[in-house]
């Protein structure tokens, strides 16, 4: 990736949208021939593209772009809120045991808000910063730095954070040097999990003596300037993948192991770990020395899936099947969107009915076409998409997004077209996208895990209670039919202590700290592995099937399970599990 001033401006324009797409050919020449459009390239696959808002990519609009092979649809990410790290029983295996396992050597990369670079719990002890670069992607810059292998924002080293930390003990502003803060605390709470120093031994960290590789994601402003009534920050699918391939590409350099941690979740797709993420992650992960972390997320008790099977008789659906129910409550004023997944081969229609009854008919299955419809009682704006197949995974996807959105129950009717097996699966946007209680009236629980802790070589961690050995009602489940290797472990996730910003303490839940915990395992992992010399070819693989080998089932469970995979995660079983 090469850094590109103009299109660094693009990103921060809150009237051009971003997209990401496949290509192939010289799709620079194609688009610097069209006004209002704007190229990056990451990789020789894949690009994002900048438009002006209102003007979407569709592979039927013009102008048409001969080299763009597939348009991803648009996806939307937020962070998965924030265990006490004893539950894990990782001090067994730390500094002063035989093992001395503490993630030295090992880089711990974290896509996320930020990294408040100034706390000692991020210095060795000498004082030096253990934070290797970080990338803030929010930073804009007039002057091109040729030493930034990155398309927008800028990178800041070691070295210039080591002078940053040198002027504020000075007194000084370090944030002329570095001006790079966590202004939502998530990173760097996250970061005291996975490997806090320990100089304040109650916020010892897994890894504490890991490095650390920051990127600070920019916020889809756009898209939270759109819809306002969205109360988490929001990312974009855009500003992940060029995350991933900066990391990755550090990697290569680094001669170092890393694990990615990935506390971001997204309820898109078809929650089979088949997608354009997915299968970019999965690239990545084929290479050795590399793991990313996510959780389940916090979805599971949010009614945002639903779930049915279609039975057809003669074109009409059977009573009461083929029929999805939502609710919408007052301060949901838009609704961006609700995704309709069907296994191939089956092939279903839609029909929309509003509140008061108003019906849009059966929308007629048109590929590269977007329907508009306008209720007249309550003035809500419908854009409806088919994707059959859509190209990545081969099932039909339905795209529903509203506008103007008016609270009550909407029907979804599906009428099968052809039907083999007739299962289909609803999601809605992830709980902050939506707000109040909207949700499904009839909600599943089960394929409630968020993108991408269904892809196969990620690791994926559920959060349980680690005070009473319970899962939490939150922590995102697996489907019923097809669990097994979708979760791997659950890690504790309630009431941790952990480092905030500006030199305080947080106290933090979720399956983002389940995840961090796992991440610094998977750094200890690492360390024996590679650096040690243990199992110098440890791929991500080999991660998993040391966590699930560890892994503790309480009495009274079958493992695995699409609640928490192979059970609670016991760092001392794993090491002697492994003769």
């Amino acid at each position: 990736m090469q850094k590109n001033i103009q299109g660094e401006k693009i990103f921060n324009d809150t009237n051009y949208d971003n997209y990401l797409v496949q290509y192939q050919g010289d799709i620079v020449s194609e688009i610097s021939k069209i006004p209002d459009y704007y190229i990056t390239i990451i990789n020789d696959k894949y690009a994002l593209v900048s438009v002006k808002k209102n003007v979407e990519i569709n592979m039927g609009d013009e102008p048409f772009i001969q080299s763009i092979t597939y348009v991803v649809p648009a996806e939307f990410y937020t962070l998965q809120q924030v265990s006490p790290i004893d539950a894990s029983q990782a001090s067994y295996v730390q500094e002063g045991s035989p093992l001395n396992l503490t993630g030295k050597g090992v880089n711990v990369a974290l896509i996320d808000s930020g990294i408040d670079y100034l706390n000692e719990e991020f210095m060795d002890a000498n004082g030096m910063t253990r934070i290797e670069s970080i990338w803030d992607q929010t930073l804009v810059t007039t002057e091109a730095r040729p030493n930034d292998s990155v398309p927008f924002g800028l990178v800041y080293d070691e070295n210039q954070i080591n002078q940053a930390i040198s002027e504020f003990r000075a007194g000084r502003s370090p944030y002329d040097i570095v001006p790079s803060v966590d202004d939502i605390g998530h990173g760097t709470n996250m970061a005291g999990i996975i490997g806090g120093t320990g100089k304040d031994p109650d916020l010892r960290g897994v890894a504490p003596d890991c490095n650390f590789i920051v990127v600070k994601l920019i916020r889809d402003f756009s898209y939270e300037i759109q819809f306002p009534e969205t109360n988490v920050p929001v990312y974009n699918v855009t500003a992940i993948f060029a995350a991933l391939q900066y990391l990755f590409e550090y990697s290569l350099t680094s001669n170092k192991p890393m694990v990615i941690y990935f506390p971001l979740g997204s309820t898109m797709g078809n929650h089979k770990g088949e997608g354009t993420l997915d299968d970019f992650m999965n690239s990545i992960l084929l290479n050795g020395g590399i793991a990313i972390v996510a959780g389940t997320g916090n979805q599971r008790d949010a009614g945002g899936h639903a779930s049915g099977t279609l039975v057809p008789i003669s074109g009409i659906q059977a009573a009461g099947t083929g029929v999805i129910e939502l609710e919408v409550s007052p301060e949901q004023k838009n609704l961006w969107g609700v995704q309709i997944w069907t296994d191939l081969p089956n092939i279903v229609s839609l029909e929309i009915v509003s509140p008061s009854g108003e019906s849009t008919g059966i929308i007629p299955l048109i590929i590269n076409y977007t329907t508009n419809h306008t209720f007249i009682f309550e003035k809500t704006n419908i854009k409806v998409n088919y994707y059959f197949p859509e190209e990545i995974t081969g099932d039909e996807l339905i795209r529903v997004r509203f506008y103007n959105l008016q609270s009550g129950i909407w029907r979804f009717r599906l009428f099968s077209d052809y039907s083999l097996t007739g299962k289909f699966n609803a999601w809605l946007p992830q709980r902050g996208l939506t707000v109040g209680n909207t949700q499904f009236t009839f909600p599943d629980p089960f394929g409630t895990i968020t993108k991408p802790g269904n892809s196969i070589y990620v690791i994926t961690v559920a959060a349980y209670n680690q005070s009473n050995n319970n899962l939490v009602d939150y922590s995102g489940m697996a489907f019923l039919e097809s669990y097994i290797d979708k979760i791997d472990v659950a890690a504790g996730g309630v009431n941790a202590l952990t480092v905030a910003p500006n030199n305080r303490t947080a106290i933090v839940n979720g399956t983002s700290v389940a995840a961090a915990v796992v991440s610094g395992v998977c750094a200890m992992l690492f360390q024996w592995g590679i650096v040690d010399g243990h199992e110098p070819n440890m791929y991500a693989q080999t991660i998993k099937s040391y966590l699930a080998r560890g892994a503790i089932a309480r009495s009274g469970d079958i493992t695995p399970n699409p609640f928490w995979g192979y059970g609670i995660l016991n760092v001392p079983k794993i090491f002697e599990n492994m003769t």
